[in-house]
């Protein structure tokens, strides 16, 4: 008999929970850039909490920019909108980054020094 652990987390990378103020802009469906917040992050993707009125549809390309914390760093990010779930105070996006976050800049957006839960 095969012993299944139902507990494993599929995720390759770890996510810290942050807030990070951020903006987005939809390639094809954004006329400007809006404002939203990353609620998690990992080196490969992110969470994201977008305003109800955002024109979001998965498999779009998605381009963020944010100030990294305790810095005058600024983070230009491009992602692939995966999936969305309806909030109440917006819709939750999960982002898939084209490109793997360096470790080192990981750890600055997921530091529990700049108020992150």
């Amino acid at each position: 008999m095969q012993d299944t652990n139902y507990n494993v987390n599929p995720r390759k990378w770890h996510r810290a929970t942050v807030q990070l103020p951020a903006r987005y802009f939809i390639k094809g469906l954004s006329s400007r850039y809006t404002e939203c917040t990353i609620i998690n992050i990992s080196r490969k993707g992110a969470g994201v909490l977008f305003p109800l009125s955002g024109p979001l549809q998965e498999r779009s390309s998605i381009f963020f920019e944010l100030i990294v914390p305790k810095t005058f760093e600024q983070l230009s990010v491009k992602g692939v909108l995966k999936n969305k779930n309806r909030r109440n105070e917006g819709l939750v996006g999960g982002i898939e980054f084209a490109a793997l976050l360096p470790e080192e800049m990981f750890a600055k957006l997921a530091s529990k020094k700049h108020g992150t839960a």
